[in-house]
């Protein structure tokens, strides 16, 4: 049986981010919940007060995009790292993607999954499922019942059969070795099982069909970004959202467009969405504060799929951001080992570091005057709460929500460098920047596991946390 021993925390002079604007209040924390708004000075009996004077509350972020490569990649990344770079990072809950080997395809695999990480967890955690097509779309319901944030399909991406970790090179394995890429008869009937349930699936939208035809007219051989893009063309991540839009008005499924990089599919998003289609974008920090001008002078390091594009397209990922058509922000934290990311560019995996990082990086933008506090808690917490099933537990500061704060200095500044960054193999495409506004604290349960850049106890607190419910796709 779980028990919490959590302190009554107050935290007193700190400004609290919610949707209106800011609320001059003290916050007190009781048994891990947020107990009562008090006025500012109020006297109540605690165990513990944190001034948070000038500083910033928000409701615990929540990066919803992780690889930690646990089990079965741990030379990469391990979940202990993973999270705990997400809790200096201001990162109070993650949800990790179920491709590690073997991935999470089933209800077994799935409490073999929470069973593996929860010890590790240094942050609460929710886990995603993965479709493989015909071959386990009975399972569908097993994860869902067992609380999976949602579903995810490789779009486009071969599996072993025998460990069922992704294939990038068909020809590399004997077909009997290989469970093809589901064709599009296989994608309409795993919307339709999602769809019974009133969960969420999310694809990355990319049209193999059209990667294969650019990569065949380049000759398979990459040499500089601009290949890359020519490689990966925008039209095969629209392609691919086109058609899931339209299975989504078919069959009534929430859909969710995750890593979305492209000024093409945003513009898909949005004519969906504006049609009634339930259909939901996720974009990262690197496709808003990167483009391909910046490779030159980052390098391979910051190879992703989809590649990080143009200046026209991040101009377009920003307004998705202002008029909502992009919902929710996550990482896609997905490392490499140091060596790996060295290779050349047609060689090296795709894949950057990122959970420690996504909350300084979207703070800069805040400081910017890219998005307000208000519009920064909605993408990073809120917002991603309600998509993923997870509020009000999660997502706000409201007495009776988990007692998960991100305390900024809105103020304060981090420098990004890779020896200060807690991945297993940290190499950011942000080191070297100084970046304005600052995590400070985390509070996660009602405890204030880290602040100024240390951890206060030496042993992980994180929870496994279900997904209890369904909200609307659409923001409210």
């Amino acid at each position: 049986m779980e028990t919490n021993t959590a302190p009554r925390l107050v935290v007193r002079g700190g400004s609290l981010v919610v949707p209106d604007g800011l609320v001059e209040v003290d916050l007190l924390c009781a048994d891990g919940k947020v107990a009562a708004w008090l006025a500012r000075g109020e006297a109540v009996p605690s165990d513990e007060a944190y001034d948070a004077s000038g500083k910033l509350l928000f409701p615990g972020f929540i990066d919803p995009h992780v690889h930690s490569r646990d089990p079965g990649l741990t030379h990469k990344e391990t979940f202990w790292h993973s999270t705990l770079s997400a809790l200096h990072g201001g990162v109070t809950t993650v949800l990790e993607m179920p491709n590690s080997v073997p991935p999470v395809v089933d209800g077994a695999s799935y409490s073999s999954r929470v069973a593996c990480l929860e010890p590790q967890a240094w942050v609460d955690f929710g886990l995603w499922g993965m479709t493989l097509g015909h071959e386990n779309v009975d399972a569908i319901d097993e994860m869902f019942d067992l609380g999976a944030v949602a579903v995810k399909l490789f779009w486009g991406y071969a599996l072993r059969r025998d460990t069922r970790s992704l294939v990038y090179n068909i020809g590399d394995l004997p077909p009997e070795q290989v469970i093809a890429p589901p064709e599009n008869g296989d994608v309409l009937s795993i919307f339709r099982a999602v769809a019974a349930r009133g969960g969420l699936l999310a694809a990355h939208c990319e049209d193999r069909h059209l990667l294969e035809a650019a990569e065949e007219e380049l000759g398979h051989s990459l040499s500089t970004y601009d290949d890359l893009l020519r490689a990966r063309p925008a039209s095969a991540e629209s392609t691919a959202v086109t058609i899931a839009a339209h299975f989504a008005s078919l069959t009534g499924c929430r859909f969710h467009v995750v890593h979305m990089a492209s000024a093409e599919a945003t513009d898909v998003v949005r004519r969906a969405q504006r049609a009634g289609a339930l259909v939901s974008a996720e974009t990262c920090p690197q496709y808003l504060t990167l483009t391909d001008a910046d490779y030159d002078q980052i390098g391979p390091t910051m190879k992703v799929y989809p590649p990080i594009r143009t200046a026209a397209d991040q101009a377009a990922l920003w307004r998705g951001i202002e008029d909502k058509t992009i919902a929710s922000i996550g990482s896609d934290h997905a490392p490499h080992t140091l060596a790996e990311k060295a290779e050349p560019l047609d060689t090296q995996p795709a894949g950057i570091v990122g959970v420690e990082t996504i909350v300084p990086v979207m703070l800069d933008a805040m400081a910017r005057g890219r998005l307000s506090p208000q519009r920064l808690a909605d993408v990073l917490s809120a917002n991603t709460a309600r998509l993923y099933g997870l509020y009000p537990r999660k997502g706000m500061l409201r007495p009776g929500a988990d007692a998960d704060i991100t305390i900024v200095d809105p103020e304060g500044s981090v420098k990004i460098s890779d020896e200060h960054l807690h991945s297993l193999n940290a190499l950011s495409p942000w080191r070297g920047r100084t970046l304005k506004g600052a995590p400070v604290a985390t509070v996660l349960g009602g405890r204030v596991a880290a602040e100024a850049g240390q951890v206060r106890d030496q042993t992980p607190a994180g929870k496994h946390v279900r997904a209890e419910h369904v909200r609307p796709v659409r923001e409210e």
